[in-house]
């Protein structure tokens, strides 16, 4: 036990991948934050819960195993992700095996059920103990742990509660001591099994804040208490067969994979019904990830949050850790209108239409101005706040161009992009509500803000944010692909391409891959497309969660205990800051859309973005249910053996099929 004690105290979080588990309605602290190996903090801040094996005085856990050990993912095929199940060897005799759910609801009040098999490959003995330490994913000082004997729980800091389902053969609290300023807990298990036995330890963790600021005023609901563990789980997968309504299917399971596994990062990540690009670490709704995470939802048949999310977003004109800036009006625009086209709904519509006039407005602003615009957007984050540039919106007009401000320089191809889509999408609103004046006029305004684009600011194309911004999302310069396609093409094959033609991976900014892959395919470079697409649907070697990141492990994250060494943020073995990020999950639950189908005008394009190797005789694919501006849409399209296509079609009478 002593040298347990010692190694698991001893032993830090790897850092090199998290997932978030929780539910879309509930607080940011619920968010359950899983490792490699199933080792999990349940909420924020709480604690490090991780299995550890003990066989002839040797030690096993995925805290320490290395990477190519573990078997670590969303357990099943398409249809079945929410279980993250972990598989790995104790020893040359002994398999693990471990489940982990999670349900949670408003509030935080969430519950993790874990399921863990042990499996003899011969006659063996040891210890199955789970360890309860400050460090976590997300650890926390633990300040008290209370055995309580006849209800087999441990509760932590006065709130959360462990519980277990078999009755322990030992529990060992060690006590803080000069060395280490936290209590941790070991519950432990005598196992004795015979050449092909297994058993089965099954344990769940309740959140519970109470210890926390305005904790005691709270009613607890209580919606999961109680429930078992495999109860709990089979709860978790029949939840997930309404909480996913869309569903895509291809010869390339990893397609459907990345559609589910995306969908839910989006899902888990959310705060009382409103998208976050990641759990905790992006504690606002950031505008131009934002809407992506918007566009996204309803893709995939979430169009209740999606409206929840577009009623917040309506009178929110600028938003982000960087000030006012000059691509948010525009990005407004295309999520409120694009939402009402997709839904339908004309009454909505007319509903925030006077916002839409006031970002039109300060379009018109920009494209007028003949000294810098000074704006304050209130979301900043603190570091960024006593500079002179955060209240910067835009500086004078350039070429009839918008000079403005994104991040901290001036793309403004990319900022004037997103206005010309913005004008030509306000034109449509107009229009669909009657508002013929202001269609029109805003309509001659898009007009000629293309032609400005496309004689001044498309020879400099080149910054990396150029690429990601049209035709998708904003379906700028329409009329000028042919020399947006030599533009695009030039950058893609110098910047996401090797030499030799193979995919140079975006180190920092995935979602600036996943966009820029979305664009070749509507700009007809889908070989080009599929040689990046294929690397970002690789799952990294150490895991099967289609986890993307944004930025390199140094970036700072509000974790309190951060600076503590808790945490999963170490600074020389993290691999990236911030994941999953919602941004890229939502990119590529965009791009996966486009690959199946898309509107083009009054008619759906089927298989724009379809590879060869899903034409071959025996293969299928299509998509259930998917929501279009045109109406819902269902199709299957087999290949026969003689490589002819049969297509079962169910949706808007005008659709073609462009392979």
């Amino acid at each position: 036990m002593d040298n347990l004690i010692r190694k698991a105290r001893t032993t830090v979080n790897k850092g090199l991948t998290h997932v978030f588990m929780g539910n879309p309605m509930s607080d940011g602290c619920d968010k359950t934050t899983v490792e490699s190996g199933n080792t999990y903090s349940p909420g924020v801040w709480t604690c490090g819960i991780s299995v550890w094996i003990s066989v002839d005085d040797e030690l096993y856990s995925p805290d320490i195993l290395p990477e190519h050990e573990l078997e670590w993912g969303f357990a099943g095929k398409a249809g079945c992700p929410p279980v993250l199940k972990a598989r790995y060897p104790a020893g040359r005799n002994l398999k693990v095996s471990h489940d982990l759910a999670h349900l949670g609801a408003d509030g935080a009040e969430g519950v993790d059920f874990n399921e863990v098999t042990l499996t003899a490959l011969a006659h063996i003995r040891g210890f199955f103990n789970i360890v309860v330490k400050d460090i976590g994913p997300a650890g926390g000082k633990i300040q008290e742990l209370e055995w309580v004997k006849e209800h087999q729980t441990l509760t932590i800091n006065h709130s959360l509660k462990l519980t277990l389902e078999q009755i322990l053969s030992d529990i060992q609290i060690v006590p803080a001591d000069p060395e280490h300023d936290s209590p941790m807990a070991i519950l432990t298990y005598l196992f004795d099994l015979a050449e092909g036995e297994s058993i089965q330890y099954r344990f769940r963790t309740e959140h519970d804040f109470r210890n926390r600021s305005f904790g005691g005023y709270v009613p607890e609901r209580r919606y999961h208490t109680n429930r078992s563990v495999k109860d709990g789980i089979a709860e978790s997968i029949q939840e997930w067969q309404t909480a996913l309504p869309v569903r895509v299917f291809a010869p390339d399971l990893r397609i459907a994979q990345v559609w589910e596994r995306s969908a839910f990062h989006i899902l888990s990540a959310m705060e009382c019904g409103l998208p976050r690009i990641g759990a905790v670490n992006y504690p606002i709704f950031w505008m131009r990830d934002g809407v992506i995470i918007l566009r996204a939802m309803d893709v995939i048949g979430r169009h209740d949050l999606a409206r929840r999310g577009n009623d917040y977003l309506s009178s929110l004109y600028f938003s982000g850790g960087f000030g006012a800036e000059s691509d948010a009006p525009s990005e407004g625009i295309w999520a409120l209108v694009s939402h009402a086209k997709l839904n339908r709904d004309l009454p909505w519509l007319e509903e925030v239409f006077p916002t839409i006039v006031k970002r039109v407005n300060l379009l018109e602003q920009m494209l007028a101005a003949k000294e810098p615009i000074h704006m304050v957007g209130e979301n900043r984050i603190p570091g960024m706040i006593n500079t002179m540039g955060v209240n910067i919106l835009c500086l004078p007009v350039q070429n009839g161009c918008i000079h403005g401000r994104m991040d901290w320089h001036s793309p403004d191809f990319y900022i004037n992009a997103w206005a010309e889509g913005g004008l030509r999408l306000a034109a449509e609103a107009a229009h669909m509500l009657g508002k013929d004046s202001q269609a029109s006029r805003w309509s001659a305004e898009a007009h000629a803000l293309s032609r400005a684009v496309e004689a001044h600011l498309l020879p400099l194309y080149g910054n990396e944010r150029d690429p990601v911004v049209a035709p998708y999302p904003t379906n700028a310069l329409p009329d000028c692909h042919p020399a947006l396609q030599v533009k695009f093409k030039e950058w893609f094959e110098k910047n996401r391409l090797t030499p030799e033609g193979k995919r140079n991976p975006e180190r920092l900014w995935t979602y600036f891959e996943a966009a820029q892959i979305h664009n070749a395919i509507l700009l007809g470079f889908k070989d080009l497309a599929w040689i990046c697409l294929d690397g970002m649907l690789k799952s990294p070697p150490e895991n099967d969660t289609s986890t993307y990141i944004e930025g390199d492990a140094f970036q700072e994250l509000p974790f309190k205990n951060s600076q503590e060494g808790r945490g999963w943020l170490d600074k020389k073995k993290a691999r990236g800051a911030n994941m999953p990020h919602n941004w890229t999950s939502g990119e590529l639950v965009n791009l996966i859309r486009t690959i199946f189908v898309i509107e083009e005008g009054n008619t759906l394009v089927l298989g724009k973005g379809v590879p060869p190797e899903w034409l071959k005789p025996g293969c299928k694919f299509g998509v259930i249910d998917m929501p279009t501006d045109l109406g819902k849409v269902s199709y299957t399209l087999t290949v026969g053996p003689d490589g002819k296509y049969a297509l079962d079609y169910k949706g808007p009478e005008n659709y073609r099929l462009d392979f």
